[in-house]
């Protein structure tokens, strides 16, 4: 089984994983990472992780590599998207149609589609959802945090509904999150109060397509605490290093190092309530007389310089230190390395009888409180979210209503004192996690469901499979080719539905989408695999169902429509044509009034066109319809797209064609038939062997092309 996992946000990759550097790396980027590790581990198995190729100066090569081999059955594939800067996860959505184009191209230049999709995120959500259009395959869908419980939550920050669309993207983010639920053959979630509390609001949530699939975690990594003292040979002298390492940083701090500690671990958000656990600790004396308290709030160099809601947080952890005096007894390290440091946090707190704790209000998985029981040490949480099912799977720790700080401060000082109490709950963290939270586990459930949604999905020919089976593909323009003489029209409408399974049929015309829609019907020809219509300007797939977007995104660049209309409305021999459909996003139709200076017109719309800095393709035919489009749109180049999308090799795609816009179509040595009817404006194409001018007029002319190059016997 080949599965695609996509996941497009943050910093990825097989080691050294930099949790806790922004908000896009953190328990998503550990938990797919981990799962493509275990999936690489099953010979049945081959994985691929799809994410950004990034190329930033502030950022690890490691991040730059196309290929990264995790092991023999997975690789990191990093594919370029929205440019190579790092960008946060709001600012990607521009790009997604770009990702999609080049993940189709990777598959088909592998030469195989995947058995599975799964995305993870609303951002892969989309790009998978897109992919499944193509390429017949399931779609399993992980959503990680949910965009309706974020809005939530903003609104009651008092964050504007101007900040919540232009910097957190939202409507953009809950509308795809509802796509991809639609689209998904399974939809995994972590915990049962994500199931059904999180994912509650959302009008495609479908109960059967859900499934509760605890996550794994690495267990060699996260080993008891104990394992020191008895001198575990596994032990190796990195840790052992990196626990020296994080005890002298927490000595800066700390006056009487022998306490015990109570140890937060998070990023600096304002949802993670750290300014309640200082208040907690500051007000209390009795705990800070027997604990110190060791806030480690992600990673920084200079607050000053960081994004501004983490600045606020950590501005407001030194200001709350300093407000309740906690100098000596309150540890808030700069640095440490998330797959190095973090696992030797917990057993230094857990060697010293001490505490996890998060007073977040609400957690929707827990990560942190899984790695802390798995190594010994008990946790103090909220008792809402997904933490309840930690609670219930392996009862290492105590839950609180976070909103009763007395309740918080009870609990600290009660497992702090009660050393029975500790000892019951390390132990049943040690011995639970390990039953319940290992990847072994989780991977054998999520393939067991990948074969059911595999046998179950109806394996229909998808566009992808479609195009990877032809021999040629003939591309043709309709008026006056494929049309224009009724008995060669029906002899080639015959021919193209008798060779279907070798010969592709795809038109390329200045038509409209509907418009070339129904001349076809009329003349009984095939429907096509690919309609390129409005002169290059628009691509769209099955029956014109399914736009091809990466094209839009990729011709869009500095298109100014409004200001071309405006500056052409001005010249008398332009007259902007009225009829349904001739005006469409990427193309703007004029009709050329009798008796104008063709050539001097033309000159002056692009000297108009130039001074105003909005280069276009103009597209004349007939001397009498003028097409401005684009600069990057055109027949030809559209051709060449499907070409490199698809991975079709040129010289088995033959375009035919009648008029001057369909010159663009001509060339790259492309395989062309230029019917006998055509413009004389061709004439001048005719000394090159690739292009075979016809005797015979439309579709007798085509058919006889088709046959000069041996498509047809």
């Amino acid at each position: 089984m080949y599965i695609a996992i996509i996941n497009l946000h943050g910093l990825v990759r097989s080691d050294n994983i930099e949790m806790g550097r922004d908000a896009d790396t953190g328990g998503q980027t550990r938990y797919v990472v981990d799962l493509v590790k275990e999936l690489g581990k099953r010979d049945d198995v081959e994985v691929d992780l799809f994410t950004r190729l990034i190329k930033d100066a502030r950022c690890d090569k490691d991040y730059q590599k196309s290929v990264e081999q995790v092991s023999e059955h997975a690789r990191i594939i990093r594919l370029p998207c929205g440019g190579t800067k790092y960008i946060r996860k709001e600012l990607l959505w521009p790009y997604l149609d770009e990702y999609v184009d080049n993940l189709i191209a990777f598959f088909r230049t592998q030469g195989r589609a995947p058995d599975i999709i799964h995305a993870h995120y609303a951002d892969a959500g989309y790009v998978a959802t897109e992919l499944t259009t193509y390429f017949p395959t399931p779609l399993v869908f992980t959503g990680h945090s949910l965009g309706r419980n974020k809005l939530e939550y903003l609104k009651s920050q008092g964050v504007s509904d101007e900040k919540l669309e232009q910097y957190y993207h939202i409507s953009t983010r809950i509308r795809n999150e509802e796509r991809s639920m639609r689209h998904a053959d399974l939809v995994i979630t972590s915990t049962h109060y994500e199931k059904d509390i999180l994912y509650a609001p959302y009008e495609s949530r479908d109960e059967q397509k859900m499934q509760v699939i605890p996550p794994g975690l690495d267990l060699d990594t996260f080993f008891p605490y104990y394992h020191y003292e008895i001198q575990d040979p596994a032990i190796t002298e990195e840790m052992k290093r990196a626990q020296y390492s994080m005890g002298r940083e927490l000595q800066r701090f700390l006056t009487t190092t022998e306490k015990p500690f109570i140890l937060a671990l998070c990023r600096p958000e304002a949802r993670k309530n750290i300014d309640l656990l200082i208040e907690i600790y500051g007000k209390s004396k009795e705990l800070q007389a027997i604990a110190n308290l060791v806030i480690v709030a992600g990673i920084r160099d200079d607050i000053a310089t960081m994004e501004e809601g983490e600045k606020q947080v950590l501005t407001d952890m030194l200001l709350l230190m300093d407000r309740y005096d906690l100098y000596g007894k309150m540890a808030i390290p700069k640095h440490h390395n998330p797959e190095r440091d973090v696992p030797e946090l917990y057993r230094l707190a857990a060697m010293k009888r001490g505490i996890f704790v998060s007073t977040a209000a609400l957690e929707n998985f827990g990560l942190t409180f899984i790695e802390a029981s798995a190594v010994g040490l008990p946790f103090v949480g909220t008792d809402k979210g997904g933490v309840q099912d930690i609670k219930q799977n392996c009862d290492s720790g105590v839950l609180v209503d976070i909103s009763d700080h007395k309740a918080i401060s009870d609990a600290l000082y009660q497992l702090l004192t009660d050393t029975d109490a500790w000892h019951t709950y390390s132990e049943h963290g040690v011995q639970n996690i390990r039953k319940v939270y290992n990847w072994t586990s989780h991977a054998d459930t999520y393939l067991g469901h990948l074969e059911t949604i595999s046998s179950s999905k109806k394996q229909e020919p998808a566009l992808a499979s479609r195009l990877a089976q032809l021999e040629h593909l003939l591309v043709s323009d309709i008026d006056n080719t494929l049309t224009g003489d009724k008995e060669g029209a029906e002899a080639l409408a015959a021919i193209l539905t008798k060779n279907q399974n070798k010969l592709g049929f795809a038109v390329a015309t200045g038509r409209s989408l509907e418009s070339a829609l129904e001349v076809l019907e009329a003349h009984a020809f095939p429907k096509p695999d690919i309609l390129i219509t409005a002169v290059g300007s628009e691509i769209h797939y099955a029956d014109g169902q399914l736009q091809d977007k990466g094209w839009s995104n990729f011709i869009r660049r500095r298109w100014k429509p409004e200001r071309i209309r405006k500056l052409l409305s001005e010249l008398p021999a332009l007259q902007l044509q009225q009829g349904e459909g001739t005006q469409r996003d990427y193309k703007i139709s004029y009709t050329v009034v009798e008796n104008a200076d063709i050539k001097q017109l033309m000159q002056t719309i692009r000297d108009l066109l130039d001074e105003q800095k909005a280069p276009c393709h103009l597209v004349l035919s007939h001397d009498t319809y003028l097409d401005i489009l684009p600069y990057r749109a055109n027949k030809g180049d559209a051709i060449q797209y499907i070409s490199w999308k698809w991975k079709i090799d040129p010289t088995r795609i033959i375009a035919a064609g009648d008029s001057g816009n369909d010159r663009d179509m001509f060339s790259r040595q492309r395989k062309s038939i230029i019917v006998a009817n055509h413009e004389a404006s061709l004439d001048s194409m005719k000394k090159s062997k690739h292009r075979f001018f016809a005797s015979e007029a439309s579709a007798k002319g085509v058919i006889e092309g088709l046959k000069h190059f041996k498509v047809l016997s």
